[in-house]
């Protein structure tokens, strides 16, 4: 995490939602990314997901109620979404939650009245995340990967947030790269996805599919309960079933990274979420791949690299996108 220096400002809070499943992040945040507090509640899906407002209100009202903060308010509000937020806000789905077709802010302004508050898919504010002080702050044409239990993008172009005409773009995860036949399915229910091969739960099917097929080779991972952070474990211990998983992982994910840098060209590709966290291993599988799918003049200005803000992006990007709103008002 950057630590940034800041001389505290009682009166410049901002607060910061990431939601997600199974917990939901929230933070107390200055302007210039000074991040005061940061804690965490289990995510309530009961009834839908009808309690998550009022329940991340207490939060931060007992909170800013504290000595720490003496009752002062907060200027603005940046909410992460798992799911699919429109431009005005309305939350279209969320899987993870159960909210379809649900105004969230306007459920949050029965105890917020006037305050603004900012909703963007989690990917977006991860990205915004970076943008505010990451590798990207200084950069203006960028694309964030969350390579998480799924795969998200967050497109930042000429220093703006891209949403597309209804606020979905981005679902770099659902674009087709299977061939002609579906290997993994997708949850989303399409056929072809990247997201079944190119994520944290990819690695784990090319895995498991692998092994499946090698009954007989041995691998250090034998009996254990596998995840994305012991195959990369087992790859630079040179184990031959996670190194040949690796390298068809990163078939799949280089031709992701080639098709976004020759439609976008961006300065940038920046890769988050937990697979890639100072996981220098999968830069140096994926980076062969990217160049054999790109042309010399695309790679020369898109670089490929890992992300610095760490797990806590989300919080950060949430933070940032509430400035920009309250800084329009």
């Amino acid at each position: 995490m950057i630590k940034i220096k800041d001389k505290y400002n009682k009166k410049d809070l901002l607060l910061a939602v990431d939601i997600g499943g199974t917990f939901i992040k929230l933070a107390i945040i200055t302007r210039s990314g000074l991040m005061l507090d940061r804690w965490k509640i289990k995510t309530n899906l009961s009834d839908k997901g009808k309690y998550i407002p009022e329940e991340i209100t207490k939060e931060f009202k007992d909170k800013l109620k504290g000595p720490k903060y003496d009752g002062k308010k907060a200027i603005a509000m940046g909410i992460g979404i798992p799911g699919f937020p429109a431009l005005d806000g309305t939350v279209k789905f969320s899987g993870n939650i159960g909210w379809k077709n649900y105004d969230v802010k306007k459920d949050l302004k029965k105890w917020w009245n006037d305050l603004p508050i900012a909703v963007h898919n989690d990917c977006d504010m991860a990205a915004l995340g970076e943008k505010f002080i990451g590798k990207a702050r200084d950069v203006d044409n960028f694309v964030f990967l969350t390579l998480g239990t799924g795969l998200g993008a967050g497109v930042v172009i000429n220093g703006k947030l891209y949403q597309g005409s209804g606020g979905t773009a981005g679902e770099i995860g659902h674009i087709p790269i299977q061939g002609f036949k579906t290997r993994f399915q997708c949850t989303c229910g399409l056929p072809e996805c990247a997201e079944p091969l190119f994520s944290a739960t990819g690695i784990i099917n090319i895995y498991n599919d692998i092994k499946k097929n090698n009954p007989n080779v041995k691998s250090i991972l034998d009996g254990q309960e596998i995840n994305g952070k012991k195959i990369w474990d087992a790859v630079r211990k040179k184990d031959s079933l996670a190194v040949k998983a690796a390298q068809e992982f990163s078939e799949y994910g280089g031709r992701v990274l080639a098709t976004i840098a020759m439609i976008l060209n961006p300065e940038t590709i920046i890769l988050g979420g937990g697979l890639a966290h100072d996981n220098d291993t999968l830069l140096e599988y994926l980076q062969p791949v990217y160049k054999r799918f790109t042309h010399d003049f695309i790679r020369e200005t898109t670089r490929i690299e890992l992300c610095n803000v760490g797990n806590d992006a989300g919080l950060y990007g949430a933070c940032y996108s509430a400035i920009l709103l309250k800084d329009q008002k």
